[in-house]
């Protein structure tokens, strides 16, 4: 040992003033000799504060384990400024024995001691201290307990989570919050299973700190596996967000899950993963409501239904015709009506042949979409039903010529204002009406001999 270190040592031992043996103590932590720790540890005993503050603090910068013993004696010490400094040293030791001690500060009655006990903990990151502070989870001091979730929260391993899991168990409802929101914040998925078993704890509060919890985490993932597994929890709230992140994902590996979401027992969820799927408006999600809608009920098809109207691609119209055949008219009905939104030509001959379906409600919703299509093709199969006494579509049947409005559309029109039902006279003479007032077709209708119309009671 060199001159300079000797005089520091002998500072430490003999010195009568206590700021020198301080100054001394400090600037031997400061040199990194390791043959400095033993003095350092005897001057722990020394019988001034200061001493023992910077005989520890020294100490901790040397990070040497033979003072761990010594260092936790001074947790007994009066002062809270020792008692801080030995376990700041402690904490930078970071032995397990260093943590056993640290642990005690946990019980100190200085709100101080105890929150620099747990940032001690949260800096050495290892599993002993991860025990440590799940194991101020169970003291009845709030204040404690709240900083030891923000602690484990900062300590990013599986372990640490578990640990912010036990906290959503406790009675006080603020406990239960800083945990929900600290493992939001740490939005790690790797407690995503044991977070899912918790929900199915008997206590309600518990169930609902776990789905808040799981929820945050979901949102904040942009990982498709770990939304995909949230879709099995058993709180629909959770089952709702996992979906809903599905759907901001909008990727093609979203669809398989989503399309099995269809079989979700909430009615509204399933109506949230169709309206996902047609979000998304691929021809994956398209040909998948496509292929999976004969498994379904009559609801969840006309889910589905509506879901293919939303996308309105080519696939999607293929699925909606072949609804048209479906055995529930309810189905045919809704399938007949979301085909004239989608826009497409290719509908028609499906909704020509929906015309002469068993069920008046298809009928007309056929009638009504060929309208919204401005079917030409459609013009001489509606003036056949104009024509039949029998119809019970006639005023829809109107309509839709009006909204065709071909010569032929238009003759058709003027040919219903001799039908032997005054209401459908009445109609077909509105239609006109519109027809002449708007000018679209007036020369053609003139030159039909309608112009000027009257008709027959």
């Amino acid at each position: 040992m060199d001159e300079k270190k000797k005089s520091l040592r002998k500072k430490v031992e003999r010195s009568v003033f206590a700021g020198n043996r301080a100054a001394a103590a400090k600037e031997l932590g400061s040199t990194g000799d390791p043959e400095a720790v033993p003095i350092l540890i005897k001057a722990l005993e020394d019988s001034s504060p200061k001493v023992k503050i910077a005989a520890s603090d020294a100490l901790g910068r040397l990070n040497d384990p033979a003072a761990v013993p010594g260092l936790i004696k001074m947790l007994a010490e009066p002062e809270n400024t020792v008692k801080k400094t030995a376990i700041i040293a402690l904490g930078k030791i970071g032995t397990p024995e260093a943590v056993s001690g640290i642990v005690k500060g946990f019980s100190d009655p200085d709100k101080f001691v105890q929150k620099e006990s747990v940032k001690a903990l949260m800096r050495i990151g290892s599993l002993e201290s991860i025990s440590g502070l799940t194991e101020a989870l169970g003291s009845s001091d709030t204040p404690l307990k709240k900083n030891s979730i923000i602690a484990l929260g900062k300590i990013n391993s599986y372990e640490a989570g578990c640990g912010l899991i036990k906290a959503l168990e406790d009675p006080d409802n603020r406990v239960r919050q800083r945990a929900v929101k600290t493992l939001g914040k740490r939005g790690n998925p790797d407690v995503l299973a044991d977070l899912m078993e918790a929900l199915k704890d008997s206590r309600q509060p518990v169930h609902e700190a776990a789905s808040e919890a799981l929820r945050k985490i979901i949102a904040a993932s942009d990982s498709v596996p770990v939304m995909v597994k949230a879709l099995d929890a058993t709180d629909r709230n959770v089952r709702k967000t996992a979906i809903e992140a599905l759907w901001k994902a909008g990727t093609s590996e979203a669809i398989p899950p989503l399309l099995r979401e269809l079989d979700d027992a909430d009615w509204y969820l399933r109506s949230r993963a169709a309206d996902a799927l047609a979000d998304i408006a691929s021809p994956e999600a398209a040909l998948g409501l496509i292929k999976v809608m004969d498994i379904h009920d009559s609801p969840v098809k006309k889910i589905i239904v509506n879901a293919l109207g939303k996308i309105g691609t080519v696939e999607a119209v293929e699925g909606l015709v072949k609804a048209l055949e479906d055995l529930d008219s309810s189905v045919r009905e809704t399938a007949a009506l979301v085909l004239g939104k989608t826009g497409k030509t290719e509908a028609v001959p499906g909704l020509l042949k929906a015309l002469h379906d068993s069920k008046n409600a298809v009928q007309e919703a056929a009638v009504i979409s060929l309208g919204d299509l401005k079917a030409k093709d459609a013009v001489p199969e509606l003036l056949k039903i104009l024509d039949d006494p029998e119809a019970k579509t006639h005023k829809a049947v109107i309509s839709t010529l009006e909204k065709i409005g071909t010569p032929e559309a238009v003759s058709g029109l003027a040919r219903a204002l001799e039908n032997h039902g005054a209401f459908v006279r009445r109609a077909a003479l509105k239609a006109l009406e519109r027809v002449e007032k708007s000018g679209n077709t007036l020369e053609k209708v003139k030159n039909l001999g309608t112009s000027g119309f009257e008709v027959s009671e």
